[in-house]
Formats: structure tokens, sequence, C-alpha cells
């Protein structure tokens, strides 16, 4: 593989001879159905959707209302609300995640509080009464259970910046991980936050030498309204140009007066635990570690969690293939990119031998442009498999998400300059034994199921369209089994509905 001269990878990248490749079964042919379609009744917010297995039912998060929806998804062609319940949260609030315990009759909520730090809350699934509530992290923004219910793991992302005009200084809370253990009664026994280490000096992380920026809302003239133009440098002109606005940890931090302070850029060149953003988790089966991406700085944590400490990084490197890299009104797949995966979402497979990340991105580079070979850019637009044990790449999907959107008519072409389709959340699940995963494609409104048969050869088998004809980008899937049958939620915050999916066999080849 060639590697571009700006990036590093830490982990070496495991090729077929590192080890055995499992022999792929035989190959069975699976569709996405479309079923059903639950309206909330709102335009959009429909955000995350998590199942409770055991009762056939959902809990669903609203993020522009601060509701959370129960649903009933015992019957998949027909998802019905039973409860809607308003977390009635302050001004400057946001409900970012849910999560349904596995077994108890409760819900978890994250909301985030802003400059404050954000809160776990404990609510009844029938009732919407606050069981309990626990102060955790800056920005929490996902919540996840073990397969127990024992405990609870938040990613608290810290993603909240201010500026202080007098020193031209930005600043923001450092980003951790909260553990939050749960009675069985589901009461709050106890909690840690857990620091992320400084890992300036510590390996796992990409090293670029070319400019790569978060993208960041910041209230920049402290007005309290977020500008979508400013006139930064005051000269009377809203140009289409970078200028110079302060200073976080030595960087210069740039605006663009077209963009004004909705995309303020935050330079990435330091990991500090400042600018280290916690996104999502994936607990192993067994509840020994789990997995947080941390997306900004493409790599992923490890936590030890009977030590309860984040005990090392992964560093994901980046995906080369062909891509569409112009939005010019013809799509073909043939020029070449290099992708730093920075993923989203992230799941455990096998047992928890393999982590699955979906490799959406999220920095913005200072040639914007895939087809520059020179500069690798943001999201390696695959799904991609890594041993858990070492954070070695085994394989990934390439172009295959873009191809098999394009092939359905659903590639996003005004996407192809940017990160096409972009793969969000995924879920895993086992069909006839094999493990699969299946991901929500934010831009191309769908949800992809790739063969995980060959672990060093992930294959993209089937798509299902979201209906409507507006944007959907799902945002949050979950997988759940009825009478034995295989069915996915898709959660589409743009157009307020969740739909309802059912992984249909063809037969066998």
């Amino acid at each position: 593989m060639k590697v571009s001269p700006f990036i590093k990878f830490i982990p070496i990248l495991c090729l077929a001879g590192c080890a055995t490749a499992p022999v792929p079964p035989a190959t069975v042919n699976w569709n996405i159905e479309p079923v059903s379609v639950y309206d909330s009744g709102h335009e959009r917010g429909t955000e995350i959707v998590s199942i409770q297995q055991s009762t056939l039912r959902a809990v669903l998060s609203n993020f522009e209302t601060g509701e959370a929806d129960v649903l009933d998804v015992s019957k998949p062609e027909h998802l019905r609300r039973i409860s809607r319940f308003n977390l009635r949260l302050d001004t400057g609030e946001e409900l970012t995640s849910v999560a349904f315990h596995p077994k108890l009759d409760v819900f978890a909520a994250v909301i985030d509080a802003g400059n404050k730090p954000g809160r776990l809350e404990i609510r009844s699934a029938s009732t919407g009464f606050l069981i309990d509530r626990v102060i955790v992290g800056f920005g929490p923004d996902s919540v996840v259970f073990s397969g127990d219910g024992k405990f609870a793991m938040i990613a608290n992302e810290g993603e909240d910046f201010l500026f202080e005009p007098s020193s031209k200084q930005f600043f923001t809370p450092e980003g951790s991980i909260s553990i939050v253990y749960l009675s069985p009664s589901g009461h709050i026994e106890r909690h840690k936050n857990l620091e992320l280490a400084n890992s300036m000096n510590y390996e796992g992380f990409v090293v670029s030498k070319g400019g790569r920026f978060m993208e960041r809302e910041i209230d920049w003239n402290g007005d309290g309204v977020i500008s979508k133009n400013m006139d930064f440098d005051g000269n009377g002109k809203i140009d289409k140009k970078k200028v110079l606005l302060g200073y976080i940890e030595g960087r210069e931090v740039f605006g663009s007066e077209t963009q004004g302070e909705k995309k303020i850029l935050i330079p990435i060149r330091t990991h500090s635990p400042a600018l280290l953003e916690p996104e999502y988790i994936a607990i192993t089966p067994d509840a020994k570690k789990a997995y947080v991406t941390l997306q900004e700085d493409d790599a992923v944590a490890v936590v030890d969690l009977t030590s309860e400490q984040v005990i090392g990084y992964y560093g994901l490197g980046a995906s080369q293939h062909k891509v569409d890299a112009r939005y010019d009104g013809w799509v073909k797949f043939d020029q070449s990119m290099t992708g730093l995966r920075e993923p989203d979402g992230i799941t455990t497979v096998a047992n928890g031998r393999y982590f699955v990340t979906a490799d959406e991105g999220d920095t913005d580079e200072d040639n914007g442009s895939a087809s520059d070979k020179d500069q690798p850019v943001s999201g390696g637009r695959t799904v991609s498999v890594f041993d858990a044990a070492t954070g070695a790449l085994l394989g990934d999907t390439g172009n295959q998400l873009d191809e098999f959107a394009f092939a359905n008519k659903v590639y996003p072409d005004r996407r192809s300059n940017k990160k096409g389709s972009e793969p969000e959340m995924l879920v895993s699940l086992e069909l006839d034994g094999v493990p699969y995963v299946a991901v929500g494609m934010e831009r191309a409104g769908s949800v992809e199921l790739i063969s995980l048969a060959d672990p060093f050869h992930p294959k993209v088998v089937a798509l299902g369209k979201i209906a409507g004809d507006e944007d959907k980008s799902p945002e949050g899937i979950a997988h759940y089994v009825v009478d034995g049958e295989h069915y996915l939620l898709t959660a589409n915050e743009m157009n307020g509905t969740v739909e309802c999916f059912k992984i249909a066999r063809q037969g066998a080849e």
C-alpha cells in the first residue's frame, strides 16, 4: 500500500499474511426491503433510536424538541408510538442521545448543557418519571449500555468553544468518557469520569503536515447568535476569504466571512486533551473493554473496564481507493483518493474479536479536494475492520459504499468533492452465523448491508432506500429480531421519521 507522506500509520497495517483469513461460507443473497415508516409529526430532529429486544420497544430522541418517544416495534409493518415524554430541558440544553436498558423498564438520556457539564438521566420507559440523574462531562454526545445492563458509558465530546476577545484566545473543555454503574432497580450507584491522557507524546495518532481543521459553531462576537456570515475584519464587506480570528494553544484560528460563526476553523496540529473529542462507544460482549472513536483525530481510545482506565490509542490511518471527486454532473469513480478514516460510529463483531468503524470524516482541509493526491482528505468513505487486540487494519470497503449507492440511484453527486455518501452509524448482526454490519448513509439517504464473512475483504451486499424525496440524513440505526426475522430501524433526523426495513433472504447461490 502506498502511504501519503503527510500521514503516519502507528499500527502496522495487517496484510493478508498477518493472520489466517476465515473461509467464507456459501453465499446467501439478501435484500433490504422497506416495511413501514413512523412519522414523529415534527419536520426534523429524530436522531437516535435504541431497542429493547426483550419487550420489542424502542426509544427515540428528538434533539429539536427535547422529547423522547417510546415505540412499539413488535409489528414491523406498523410502528406505533406508545408514549411521548417531554424532558423539559432548560434553554440552551439539548437531548443528544438515548439508550434503552437491555432488561429494566428504563431508558437513559444524555443532555448537553452547553458550557456547563452535561448530565445522564435514568427515566421510566412507561411513565417518563425521572428515576435518577448524575452530572457527567462536558458535551455528552452518546450513551450505550453494557450487554448485562450493569453500567452505561457516555462519550463526552466537549466540542463547544468560547472566545475571549481581550486576549484573542479560544477555549474548550476537555473531552472525557463516563462510566455510570446502576443498581438492579435502575438507580445510579456510582460513576467515574475517565480523562483522556495528553497524547502529544503518545503513539496512535495521525501526524499531518498539511492543515486540518475542525469546523465549529462559535459565538465569536458574543451577541448570543451564530451568524452565518460575518464581517470579521471590519472592512464593511463580506468577502470570500479566511481571516485570522485568534489563537488556541498557540495555534492560529481562522474564519471565512461567507461562513461566519457557523464554521470557524479550529486547527488540529497537537493532540492535547482539549482537542480530543470522544464520539461513540462500542462495549465488548464480555464488558471487559470498550472502544471509543475520536473522530477528528482519526483514532480510537481503548478503555479497560476492569481497571477503569484509558489504556491506549489506535491510530486508524487512511484508506486509498478510487472515488468520484468532482461535482460536475458526471459520476466517474476514477480519481485516486487518500482519506483519513475519521470514524463516527463503531461496533464490535465476532464476540469482540474485531471492531468495525463507519468512516464519515469530520474535518476540513486546506486544499479540500479529493483529487489532490498529496493531501489526505477527510473521511475514508469506507467501513473498516480492525483487530481489536492490536488495532491492526484487516480490510475496508474501498469505494463499494459509493458505487453501491450509485448503482441504486441514490449517490449524492453534489457531495463528490466532499465526503461522498458519508457512512454515519452502524450496527452489527449475524445472519446464518455470519457477521454483518448495517450502516446508515447520511447523504445517500439509505442503509447498506456489509458481509464480514471474510473480514479482510468486507463486501457490500444490499441497500435499502429511505422513503421520500427530501433530505433524510439517517443518524441512528438499530437492529432487532421478530419471529426469527431480522429488521433495521433508521432514525432520519432531517425529515422527522423512523423507517423500518426487513433483511430478507433471496436464497443460496
